[in-house]
């Protein structure tokens, strides 16, 4: 079985990442008078324009219906985000952003990209697709774990060399 060794605590980390992400894009929400979680919504739906409900949004950022259903709620009232009713099934609702947010969330989209060049700073080309492929797998484990896949809840006996 592989001991692992991080300098420091791995989770504390991902939550510095997280912290750092968050102050960012409250930053810019901010100077647009947008609430967190308003330019969360916004960030999302304009990065993933695909996954379109509320619960979607809920889902992927982990974050309460509640978060997103207030979030969809005001953005809706603003004029920023326009809601239609799925013809299939009424319960839902596909959003997407409206003419009049597609500057503030272009400007949501900068700040994304300013946080993605703080953390990859000091990082050269090579050693970015590395890391971009790295956590890429990485989430691909973690996706089979929180499933329950049998293969992936047992640790390799492999050692790193």
């Amino acid at each position: 079985m592989i001991d692992f060794q991080f300098e420091g605590n791995f989770l504390y980390y991902v939550r510095l990442i997280k912290r750092l992400y968050e102050s960012t894009l409250a930053a810019a929400a901010q100077e647009l008078s947008l609430t967190l979680p308003e330019a969360d919504v916004l960030c999302f739906l304009r990065e993933n324009p695909e996954f379109d409900a509320a619960r979607d949004v809920a889902n992927y950022r982990d974050v309460s219906r509640a978060y997103v259903s207030r979030a969809v709620e005001m953005l809706t009232a603003k004029g920023l985000l326009e809601a239609r009713q799925d013809p299939d099934d009424r319960r839902y609702q596909h959003l997407s952003i409206s003419e009049k947010a597609s500057g503030a969330a272009d400007a949501l989209h900068e700040a994304q990209q300013r946080f993605y060049e703080m953390v990859t700073k000091d990082l050269d080309e090579e050693e970015l697709l590395t890391m971009l492929t790295l956590i890429a797998r990485c989430a691909s484990n973690v996706e089979r774990a929180s499933r329950g896949d049998a293969a992936s809840s047992s640790l390799s006996t492999k050692t790193l060399s």
